[in-house]
């Protein structure tokens, strides 16, 4: 079943939605410091109000892209943003093209239909170059007993299925801190995917 997010957004249907950045990215951005403040360009995918890719804005120098497919998130992002390197773009990502040095994941890869998980794979070895990296904070376990996402649960064995055949695992460890309402054990993780270079 498809999700009309722009409904969603207009009605206020956005569980995933919490305001601000997610709580543990500090702490990645921190950690990879060096690997975040090189990057020439960024994107951040399915990025909603931009809360994400706010805060990345203020620990680089390079370009980033917030990508959405509903357009009211993208506009309250624009109208907030102060950043002349960063735009705001509705689009879809599997038709997206272009070439980024790190793709930051958060709530994206939960969010797409079970069976399109090979594509999004096939989209982010598109838009990464060898060497550049995927860096994401995967929601695993969304626990919302009877019923159906999104977000979409996975497991560490499935992301390493999927992403094993373009990328190699560079990091992995669960976020330093996290929203109250995912807070769990192992209903995040962390991981850092490096594109082979082929």
């Amino acid at each position: 079943m498809s999700v009309d997010w722009n409904e969603r957004y207009r009605t206020g249907d956005t569980p995933w939605e919490k305001g601000e950045h997610h709580p543990g990215l500090p702490f990645l951005l921190s950690t990879h410091q060096n690997l975040v403040e090189s990057s020439r360009s960024i994107l951040v995918p399915g990025c909603g109000f931009g809360h994400d890719a706010h805060l990345i804005g203020e620990a680089v120098d390079g370009d980033i892209l917030g990508l959405d497919l509903a357009d009211e998130p993208i506009r309250q992002a624009g109208e907030r943003s102060r950043r002349e390197k960063t735009s705001w773009v509705v689009g879809d990502l599997f038709e997206w093209e272009g070439e980024y040095d790190l793709v930051f994941e958060h709530t994206c890869f939960c969010a797409i239909p079970v069976d399109r998980r090979e594509d999004y794979v096939t989209a982010m070895a598109s838009l990464i170059p060898g060497g550049g990296h995927l860096l994401g904070i995967f929601f695993l376990n969304p626990d919302h007993e009877g019923e159906e996402g999104p977000p979409f649960g996975v497991t560490v064995e499935e992301l390493h299925k999927f992403f094993g055949s373009e990328f190699e695992l560079a990091w992995s460890q669960p976020p330093a801190r996290t929203f109250d309402s995912r807070a769990g054990d192992g209903r995040e993780l962390c991981m850092l995917w490096r594109r082979k270079d082929h």
